[in-house]
């Protein structure tokens, strides 16, 4: 669906139902230099099941209109626009990596409105290395390569994704060839500049879960342990065999632990 936010166009996909903001509300963020695809399993599962989904292209990505955001905490600022433009209450927001740090700044900023949230495959922060930007300004399919490559752990790799036929790197390819160079750039400078972590995660009371992947070579366990030990007492899981793209390499598993934590905490009516 189309809507406007501060007179820009936004897209969200909606999980396939019409958006009913008198419903429990889960909104999916996207990493850096991808889209609402990413989370198309996970938003049709809690859609199907009588809960309001959201999940924006972040400005100047995909469908929605630009400029691209450049900070966090501008990702933070323009999220809680689009949460008052349709008058979202009862909120269990879901981030990935960069959504990561912007639930948790957003979370940290604007409370009352939110009754969970859930970080997966992310820290307190994301420094991202000096080549990756680089190759991102300079040459866009390198630094795709790059990401995929880390990002992607055995499954991805050996194309054994749960949908027959589909090769998650090669959707990989197709959603963030829609986003570069600009989107990319400002994505990863974005994360790279975030220092606020430590201070908003002091600042989250609502239920939090954080899941991490065992093989995430992007933001590794000690990353990811960092939030966990800033945080008030997490529900915390490990999915060992995964990479950093958790939700797609282990949807199944991701799914279970999304729906068993948001039901119990932001249950419908």
């Amino acid at each position: 669906m189309y809507f406007e936010v501060n007179e820009k166009q936004v897209f969200a996909t909606n999980g396939g139902k019409p958006f009913d903001n008198n419903k429990p509300v889960v909104i999916f963020l996207s990493g850096s230099g991808l889209d609402h695809t990413f989370w198309a399993l996970h938003s049709r599962f809690f859609a199907f099941r009588k809960y309001a989904v959201l999940v924006p292209d972040f400005p100047g990505h995909t469908n929605s209109e630009g400029p691209e955001l450049t900070s966090i905490e501008a990702m933070a600022d323009w999220l809680n626009a689009v949460v008052e433009a349709l008058d979202a209450d009862n909120i269990s927001i879901v981030g990935h990596s960069q959504g990561c740090l912007t639930a948790l700044e957003f979370v940290s900023r604007y409370p009352d409105r939110v009754r969970t949230v859930s970080f997966v495959a992310s820290g307190l922060a994301t420094p991202v290395n000096p080549g990756l930007i680089e190759a991102a300004e300079a040459d866009s399919q390198a630094a795709i390569g790059m990401m995929l490559s880390w990002g992607f752990g055995l499954a991805g790799h050996m194309h054994q994704g749960p949908i027959p036929g589909y090769s998650m790197i090669a959707g990989g390819w197709k959603t963030m060839g829609r986003n570069v160079p600009a989107g990319l750039v400002a994505d990863l400078k974005a994360c790279d500049a975030y220092k606020n972590g430590k201070e908003a995660a002091a600042k989250i009371s609502c239920p939090h879960q954080v899941i991490l992947a065992g093989k995430d070579r992007m933001a590794p366990r000690k990353a990811g342990m960092q939030l966990v030990e800033h945080l008030t007492n997490p529900e915390l899981h490990i999915v060992q065999e995964s990479g950093h793209m958790l939700p797609q390499e282990a949807p199944n598993e991701c799914r279970s632990l999304l729906r068993n934590f948001v039901f119990a905490n932001n249950p419908l009516p």
